[in-house]
Formats: C-alpha cells, sequence, structure tokens
C-alpha cells in the first residue's frame, strides 16, 4: 500500500478536543514531536504520542505526553507542514 499516508507523523498539528485525549479539559494543540511504531495501526483505539503543546496564538508552551483517540484523528487528519519545513 506505498503511496498511503500515515495516520501521524512528526510534525503534524493536531486539533483535539477534550473528548479526544486522556483527561482533556480544553481544546489541544499539539505539534507531535514522537510517534511510536505502532501508532499507524488503525486497529488500535487509542496512540500514545509526544508533542509539543501550542498556545491559541500558535506559539510552543510545553512538552506533552497524550492517549489520543485514534477515530480523532482520521476524522479530523492532522495540518502537514510543507517538506523541508518541520526542520526548521
Amino acid at each position: 500500500m506505498s503511496g498511503v499516508n500515515p495516520l501521524v507523523t512528526t510534525g503534524d498539528v493536531l486539533t483535539l478536543q477534550p473528548c479526544d485525549y486522556c483527561i482533556g479539559q480544553t481544546v489541544l494543540w499539539l505539534k507531535v514531536t514522537y510517534v511510536p511504531r505502532y501508532a499507524n495501526f488503525l486497529a488500535s483505539r487509542w496512540v500514545r504520542l509526544e508533542g509539543l503543546e501550542l498556545r491559541p496564538d500558535g506559539t510552543p508552551w510545553r512538552e506533552r505526553v497524550v492517549m489520543v483517540r485514534v477515530q480523532a484523528i482520521i476524522d479530523d487528519p492532522p495540518a502537514r507542514l510543507e517538506p523541508g519545513a518541520r526542520d526548521r
């Protein structure tokens, strides 16, 4: 299945509603910094992601480890930066 985009990759920015991540209380903007190998198996219901929490204005705030509902990522795919822009 070459050419198929993975569910989530490093550098993706997720917008997560409180019901889409464990112990969520507010909308969470997360720039993904680490994706475990199993994360792109759609059979999973939850995936553990590491990332940088962004403030509403897009500025970085703090590192987070979050359990995210896979269906939430499928329903609202991540914002992907242009190739090469991730390393800036």
